[in-house]
């Protein structure tokens, strides 16, 4: 069965003009988001480690490994790193390999938009990629450890926390 050209021009009006009314009956937003949370503040307290993983950057299957028997084995007290409002950090650690110096100073590449959290040691600067940003109330914060051998990535440690306080 033949359409007449007509009737299908007028069908595609008639569609177009139905799409053009229901987008124009989208609710308007109203209300402000507020104030943005300071990130700075957000860190501030004693994160005890939770959870170690490695992710093989060079393996064809890139499967993430569970570590934390490195660091946590119900006796010891867990890995913890303190960062105080003065933006001085602490660390205690009783077993595992220590990637974060023996304290320092801290910051973010961007207070406002932070991407990076960096540790200022007396001889060394580390660099360590936020797994999302943490407010003053959240409970858990993941940061990563990105590992290079001459330039190329080869792993990525994650390690997840629980504020203690």
């Amino acid at each position: 069965m033949k359409t007449h050209p007509s009737t299908s021009r007028t069908l595609v009006i008639v569609a177009l003009a139905l799409g053009t009314v229901f987008a124009g009956c989208k609710p308007e937003t109203h209300g402000e988001l507020g104030e943005a949370f300071d990130k700075v503040k957000g860190l501030v307290g004693t994160w005890e480690l939770q959870a170690f993983t490695q992710q093989d950057l060079n393996s064809p299957v890139k499967e993430t490994r569970d570590l934390s028997m490195f660091y946590l084995d119900g006796i010891v007290t867990p890995l913890q790193l303190t960062f105080n409002e003065d933006l001085t950090y602490d660390i205690a650690i009783e077993m595992g390999k220590n990637y974060f110096g023996e304290g320092g100073t801290w910051s973010f590449d961007d207070d406002l938009y932070p991407t990076y959290l960096e540790l200022m040691t007396d001889g060394d600067s580390l660099v360590y990629n936020l797994g999302g940003m943490v407010r003053e109330f959240d409970q858990s914060f993941n940061i990563e450890y990105r590992r290079d051998c001459n330039g190329t990535p080869t792993n990525i440690y994650t390690f997840e926390f629980n504020r203690l306080n």
